[in-house]
């Protein structure tokens, strides 16, 4: 008996659902009954295409059934969907076109580190644990607070029509869509560390609208928390008072009202006729009546500004330089021509052909290969 392909055996067990049988299991991957029970008790081993199959039907990852270790280069999105009033669903209308910039990405990371990305060391899971690690004002300099406090890299490209969180192995990334509001920059950051903190990059049961309802909840705790709110003296605040308190939150005057009406309290006449009025508008003519005016424009550069985390731009330089990754991807990162980035030329055609080659074709990991040739060596048995 192979106890390698027997361990593997026994995770196959451990995620046959119930009402699947080992023989039905074993006819879907086109195996006999008896073969797939030698395979399973380390007798026989298994092809590559039958572990495909059956990680596939299990739903699964291949690399953990051979390992019984996540993939290190495994990779899980989730995106900020938009309400649609018509269809009465959340709606993701630009995933085909963003799908482009995600993956490039995600391209970035796998080239900085092809033996497996650091792990990310973010550890809460709620509101309340974001603003203690974050501190007092943290909105200012929320993405850089984010990685530096919480452990979570923060991506900004153009280009975008929505808000993504990436999970790349134990890498986590929150990218969002530059050239946007800095309120919207805000709550969308606060709203992908709620998808992180709800563990909605795990195995996770939860439905859209279900995963979206949590991240928003989680966003409004953390940008507009309750007693923040009721400490405030609604039925009396100024219309300049309501734009002070939006441009401190870092929130639009659309998020401010949901949440008063949520925690059900009242306000004033200045407050109402306020809360009606564009966010731009309302804190531009505070900003400017308080001789603050060019904080506006500094805010919303930065909330546009192209970012990415200064350990993956460095990982990736080193690697380019050496001519073990692509300069192009690092010329996009940094939004300069690939003219303007130092690399060694191939040495010719060939050279360029078989880097592109083992770059897109992803062969499995070194572990995972042995032990496909080692279980498939006696899968004819």
């Amino acid at each position: 008996m192979d106890p390698k392909v027997a361990a593997v055996g026994d995770r196959i067990r451990s995620r046959i659902p119930a009402g699947l049988t080992q023989a039905t299991l074993a006819d879907r991957v086109d195996m006999t009954p008896d073969a797939l029970s030698r395979a399973m008790n380390g007798r026989r081993g298994f092809s590559t295409i039958e572990l495909t199959d059956i990680a596939h039907i299990l739903d699964v990852e291949v690399h953990w059934l051979i390992t019984g270790e996540p993939d290190p280069h495994r990779v899980s999105v989730v995106a900020r969907h938009a309400w649609d009033a018509e269809s009465r669903r959340r709606v993701n209308p630009g995933k085909f076109s963003d799908d482009a910039i995600v993956k490039r990405v995600e391209a970035l990371y796998l080239d900085a580190f092809p033996e497996g990305l650091p792990p990310s060391r973010a550890t809460f899971t709620s509101a309340r644990q974001v603003r203690d690690q974050l501190g007092e004002g943290f909105v200012r300099r929320f993405g850089e607070l984010a990685e530096s406090e919480l452990g979570i890299d923060v991506v900004r490209v153009s280009g975008l029509s929505t808000d993504y969180s990436i999970q790349i192995g134990d890498r986590l990334v929150i990218v969002l869509s530059g050239g946007t509001h800095w309120y919207k920059s805000n709550w969308s950051l606060a709203h992908e560390l709620g998808h992180i903190a709800n563990g909605h990059h795990g195995e996770s049961t939860c439905s859209v609208d279900e995963q979206e309802g949590a991240a928003n909840a989680f966003a409004a705790d953390l940008l507009l928390p309750a007693e923040q709110i009721r400490a405030v003296d609604w039925a009396a605040e100024s219309e300049g008072g309501v734009a002070e308190f939006l441009w401190k939150s870092g929130v639009s005057r659309q998020a401010l009202k949901v949440r008063l009406d949520n925690l059900r309290l009242g306000v004033s006449s200045d407050v109402s006729r306020a809360l009606n009025r564009s966010t731009p508008q309302l804190v531009g003519r505070w900003l400017f009546e308080t001789g603050r005016r060019t904080e506006l424009a500094d805010r919303q550069q930065d909330s546009a500004r192209r970012r990415f985390p200064l350990d993956l731009l460095g990982a990736l330089t080193e690697r380019v330089e050496t001519g073990q990754a692509d300069p192009e991807g690092l010329a996009w990162a940094l939004d300069v021509p690939v003219d303007d980035i130092d690399f060694p030329e191939p040495e010719s055609d060939e050279v360029l052909a078989a880097r592109y080659s083992a770059r897109h074709s992803k062969p499995p990991s070194e572990v995972v290969a042995r032990l496909i040739e080692s279980t498939s060596e006696t899968a004819d048995g």
